[in-house]
């Protein structure tokens, strides 16, 4: 892990135990080699809750503005954060991301596409099918709890104090959907990694109990 990045991970680590009593889940889950990450996706929280939680470097996806912000900029390609212009569907991106996965790394892709207007998890795109199917790759779902109590898209500025968690779950392999021709095992995928969300936060919501599915 990079020096940098380390000491970031960090600093966010310390802060959201501090702050937010953060709890993980699901490590027995973690898998060698490439992979995507896929989380719920409520609030601009995420992406620093998945950093502190998975125990390697991970990779991100962020709006290629937000790189014209020298400072912003310069921060966030050194947490390993990479410019895309478009969605999912963008060839460009969807090169970037094959590119990623094909050197070993994680990526964190948020299969709903946008933040949750309401906390509830909403509908998966076929994209995060098409990206395992393509850059041939198994899915991590990962459900997020908490962060969109403490900051939320309707908020300003997040709250203080709060609870929040990160569960990992079992990882999806693409040959589980080798028998569908190509359109729908992308919305296979894409139905599976919503109900493996979903069947996750029922899991922490009753208690967080065993091994998480």
């Amino acid at each position: 892990m990079k020096l940098f990045y380390g000491l970031v991970r960090g600093i966010f680590k310390g802060y959201f135990q501090l702050f937010h009593r953060h709890r993980i889940y699901g490590l027995e889950h973690f898998i060698e080699g490439r992979g995507i990450i896929a989380p719920n996706h409520t609030s601009f929280l995420d992406p620093p809750i998945i950093c502190l939680s998975w125990p390697e470097e991970i990779a991100f996806l962020a709006r290629k503005s937000l790189f014209d912000k020298f400072i912003l900029g310069s921060l966030i390609s050194r947490l390993n954060a990479y410019p895309v212009s478009g969605t999912q569907q963008d060839l460009a991106s969807i090169k970037l991301i094959c590119q990623l996965l094909g050197k070993n790394q994680k990526v964190v892709i948020f299969p709903e596409g946008i933040r949750s207007a309401d906390g509830e998890i909403t509908v998966v795109k076929s994209g995060i099918g098409m990206l395992a199917l393509r850059c041939q790759s198994p899915v991590i779902p990962t459900y997020i709890a908490g962060s969109y109590a403490i900051w939320n898209r309707h908020r300003r500025f997040p709250k203080i104090w709060g609870k929040t968690a990160c569960v990992f779950g079992s990882p999806i392999y693409i040959m589980q959907f080798s028998h569908l021709d190509k359109k729908a095992a992308k919305e296979a995928i894409a139905m599976h990694v919503k109900e493996a969300i979903v069947a996750l936060k029922v899991w922490y919501e009753h208690g967080a109990q065993g091994l998480p599915p």
